[in-house]
This record gives structure tokens, sequence and C-alpha cells, in this order.
């Protein structure tokens, strides 16, 4: 009889048992899925949030989900990034004012020069800017309602030459400025324009010539003769420009090394010009060679040379060059004007 009851009662607890077991896993995986719901990963833009978390009749958890919203932090940020570039944008879009003269060679005003006018208003492809206008019967012009942070002026008109040695650089304005231009109208910027003369027939010629073409200068002295009747490199003792470089190269990744440069026009002479428009050769002045020292030393050391020269060929003929010469390579161009008629007029005919 106990026998009969004992039994029945151990195979209840059994089965209890086994049931308690069976259900602990299923609950723990239910919260998992709720805590990764609830949970957001770090790539998320927004979180993730979980509200009415309840438990059903038979024991199930149950969870809504909402769909992902910016964070607090999020939003912050981007406000941040808003109040960052307006900023940005109120200090590019500085006010531009402008007052500008025009002048001939001779310091007479130039009426009806035609200016032309370009800024960038922001800081994106759709920024660009451009006005012209013209001086007046003073030489005046003016330009105002622009914003940037800088101004590009040209000015040119028919029958003049314009400056490409005295061209202004851009201007600049608001805090890009630092100190710099400050626009007055009582105190014009003057733009020099140099009336163009009747001109000569002269043989222009460019050493290297061809595009894309490249001469380079040894660093060791080794000299090159050029001449300027046709361009090209002659042979040592027949030509009439001969340029010779010599550079340390004892340190060849040093910011400043010396150098110096040496022109000569065998049989004739230079003289420096640093006039744009002047283009009649002077009677007397010439030297037989102009010589740069460039040592490392030199408190305004620079690598590059360009300038210009008057040259007196043997023959009684001129010339004019203008030369550029980069000394950490050697590589340097010479264009010439020679005026073959034996005349010191060497600008060209328009």
């Amino acid at each position: 009889m106990r026998t009969r009851i004992w039994l029945p009662c151990l195979l209840l607890v059994v089965i209890c048992g086994l049931l308690i077991f069976w259900r602990g896993p299923a609950n723990r995986a239910e919260q998992t899925v709720i805590e990764s719901i609830a949970k957001p990963t770090n790539n998320q833009a927004g979180s993730i949030r979980t509200q009415n978390v309840k438990t059903s009749t038979t024991g199930q958890s149950q969870a809504t989900a909402i769909l992902p919203t910016k964070s607090a932090g999020t939003t912050s940020a981007t406000n941040e990034a808003n109040v960052a570039y307006q900023k940005l944008l109120s200090t590019w879009q500085a006010p531009i004012d402008f007052y500008g003269k025009v002048l001939d060679e001779n310091s007479n005003v130039v009426a009806g020069a035609q200016v032309s006018f370009h800024w960038v208003e922001t800081p994106d492809a759709g920024g660009n800017r451009d006005s012209q206008t013209s001086s007046d019967a003073n030489g005046l012009f003016e330009l105002h309602s622009a914003h940037g942070p800088s101004l590009a002026v040209v000015v040119a008109k028919d029958g003049y030459y314009s400056s490409i040695e005295k061209d202004h650089p851009p201007f600049k304005y608001g805090p890009f400025s630092m100190g710099g231009f400050s626009p007055d109208p009582y105190n014009p910027v003057v733009f020099h324009l140099h009336t163009k003369g009747k001109g000569a027939s002269l043989i222009q010629t460019s050493f290297p010539s061809g595009i894309g073409q490249i001469a380079q200068l040894r660093h060791d002295g080794t000299p090159i003769e050029i001449s300027l009747m046709d361009g090209q490199r002659v042979a040592p003792g027949t030509g009439q420009l001969k340029l010779e470089l010599r550079r340390d190269i004892s340190r060849p990744n040093a910011k400043t090394f010396d150098w110096s440069f040496q022109i000569s026009v065998p049989s004739g002479g230079l003289v420096k010009t640093e006039d744009e428009f002047s283009f009649e050769a002077p009677e007397t002045g010439y030297q037989p060679s102009v010589e740069v020292d460039m040592p490392a030393t030199n408190m305004n050391w620079t690598e590059d040379f360009t300038s210009q020269f008057y040259v007196q060929l043997p023959g009684e003929k001129y010339a004019k060059i203008n030369l550029y010469l980069s000394a950490y390579n050697g590589a340097f161009t010479v264009k010439s004007s020679i005026n073959p008629s034996g005349s010191r007029d060497l600008e060209p005919a328009n």
C-alpha cells in the first residue's frame, strides 16, 4: 500500500524537475533577445527604445520596439557643426569694397580701361563671382556689395600693354587680410598701362624651343652657349650668350646651399633692367658678364633667379632677354628679341 503511494509521488517530483530545467534556458534566451533590442550597437546613428515589456498569462515575455531615433548627442553634434559652418561662412564673407585708378607710363589718367573683378563668395564650387566695369574720365573705378576673403583685379585697354610684373596680387579682406589691405576712396590702388608704340620687326626666339623641352646647366660650372639668332645651343666659342652654374652638392638634402651663376656675352655686353616696358636699349653701360653669388648664409637666400637684360651683340646689334634659372636642378629658360637692323628699338611690332 505504501509502495503504491510512494511511486506516483516520486514520478511527480521528477516531472516537475524536468519542467523547471526546460523552462530555464528558454527564459534566458528570451531575456537575451529583449536586451539585444533595447541595447544599441556602436554603429547605430541613434538609439532603439523598448516599452510595454510584459509577461503573458502563459509566462512568455513580450516586447514592443520603437524605430531608431536620433540621440541627444547626435543632435548636439549636428547643431555644433552648423554653428561652426555659419561662423566660417561669416568669416569668409567679409565685405569687399575696392577703389582703383588707371594711369599710363607718364602718370596720365587712362579713361575707358576695362576692369575685371573676380572673387569667391562661398567656399564651394558655386561661390565664384565675376564683374566688369571701366575707368571713368578721371581713370577711377570702384566695386561694392561683394563678399569674400580676397579679390583679383585685372586692368586692360586696346593700344596699351597690361603690366605683368607690376600687376597686383589678390587683395585680402577680413581676418584673411592679416592687417594688410584696407580700401580707401581717397587713396585708390594705382594700375599702370603702357602705351604701345609702332614697334619694329624683331627676331624672337626661346631656348629651349618646343613645348615640354627642358634645358639644364651642370652644377660644376660646365658652360652652355646659345645663339640668340635661332635659339639653338652651339659649340663652345661660337655662341652669343654663355651660361655657367656652380652649386654645392655635398649636402643634397640641405634646405639652403651655396650657388653662383654667371651670364656672359662674348665680344659684347649686358645691362640689367627692371623696367618691364622700356623697349629702347641704352647706348652705353654694358659689361661683359654679370654674376649672381648666393651663399647659403644669405638672409635673403633663394634658389631661383629671374631677370631681364639688354644685350649688345657683335656687329652693333641689340637684344633684350628674359632669363629664368632654378639653381636646385639647373633648369633654365631664355627668351630673346633681337633687332637685326642695328636699331636700339626692341618693341615688337603691333
